[in-house]
């Protein structure tokens, strides 16, 4: 298993990168090193906030930096798919906020560009990784449930 550190830069400013931010500066297999903004400026300012390393006034720019192994993508939904393919293509792993895609034609070709070049595209469901769906697969594993006929699950989370 290699011990690459992985470079990451985030497309946008978006306050969702609260969520994201923190674990990266503190990851050992993970570094924080860029974002983008629309403009230079904005860019700038969060970077020296957010203790990013470099600022990029444009989301092609971040894309063209060679030292970028992955990318988040936290832009509005119907942004996903257009700029999680363009990191694909510009040879990035990409960390796509929900939703990834808005059609089946969308995710298609998100799939299509990932295996195509090569790189893992995500969706940023946390449950997956949560320890409590953990706990739940274990039990589902071990038969203590005992025989499943129905799963029905809900997420939802207060907006704040």
């Amino acid at each position: 298993m290699t011990k690459k550190v992985l470079n990451w830069g985030i497309l946008s400013t978006a306050r969702i990168n609260r969520a994201l931010i923190p674990p990266l500066q503190v990851s050992k297999r993970n570094r924080l090193l860029a974002v983008a903004s629309r403009s230079q400026e904005t860019a700038d300012k969060y970077a020296r906030e957010k203790k990013i390393q470099r600022a990029y006034g444009s989301y092609e720019a971040l894309l063209a930096d060679p030292e970028i192994d992955v990318i988040y993508n936290p832009l509005p939904n119907h942004l996903h798919a257009e700029w999680t393919i363009k990191a694909v293509e510009a040879g990035k792993h990409v960390l796509c906020e929900k939703p990834l895609a808005l059609s089946v034609d969308e995710v298609d070709a998100v799939k299509a560009a990932s295996h195509k070049h090569g790189r893992v595209v995500a969706e940023a469901f946390m449950y997956r990784h949560h320890p409590l769906t953990l706990k739940v697969q274990e039990m589902v594993k071990d038969g203590s449930l005992g025989a499943l006929k129905l799963v029905r699950g809900s997420f939802s989370f207060i907006l704040s």
